[in-house]
């Protein structure tokens, strides 16, 4: 009876903290062109959901992991809470953590020489736009599998294409365990501590 209370609670604690980032709304879209740096941590993309509504269903931290761009000519940005990812200053490869809750992602994509932007879910201002690919579609021979839950891929307001890596980022999400998950754990814990007494009281 122990062992099934606290797999239970364990059950339910993973359950909770498995929840990750989901994406509504947006259109299915194909590009070509994809090149630069990103490449090397994601392989070559070609697909994603335009301009789809991410969201977060626990909130946690989200960590911001800068992928790499092409070799276009503009300044772009990724900003989110503290967070900001600039195609031409940050580190490829870096990180960054913030703390988000629970709903749509509160970001802004931003192509700062032609001040187009874009935020969670669009509309596009001029003709900035990004897709999200979700890695765990890509496979294992992907670089990017197994690392991230999406991947972000901005396109800037350059009107001569559509390639979607002048500046790429990957989204992680560690969910927060709802109250409702630490009370059913305690609650598991305590009838075992319960049931531990009478045992030892009955021998």
């Amino acid at each position: 009876m122990k062992r099934h209370l606290l797999a239970l609670g364990l059950a339910l604690a993973a359950g909770t903290a498995s929840a990750q980032l989901a994406v509504s709304s947006g259109s299915e879209i194909s590009f070509t062109g994809y090149e630069g740096t990103p490449v090397s941590f994601t392989g070559v993309l070609n697909s994603g959901v335009r301009n789809g509504l991410i969201e977060s269903a626990l909130g946690g931290d989200l960590t911001v992991t800068f992928l790499g761009k092409d070799n276009a000519g503009h300044t772009n940005t990724f900003e989110i809470g503290d967070v900001v990812v600039n195609n031409k200053t940050s580190a490829v490869g870096g990180s960054f953590t913030t703390t988000v809750g629970a709903g749509a992602l509160d970001f802004l994509l931003t192509d700062t020489t032609d001040g187009d932007n874009v935020g969670n879910g669009g509309p596009s201002s001029g003709y900035a736009s990004y897709v999200l690919v979700d890695v765990s579609t890509l496979g294992e021979a992907s670089p990017a599998y197994g690392k991230f839950d999406f991947i972000l891929a901005f396109n800037d307001g350059a009107t001569h294409d559509a390639d979607y890596d002048d500046l790429v980022v990957g989204l992680s999400l560690a969910p927060v365990p709802e109250p409702e998950t630490y009370a059913l754990m305690l609650a598991g814990l305590g009838a075992l501590g319960f049931m531990a007494r009478r045992r030892k009281q009955a021998e």
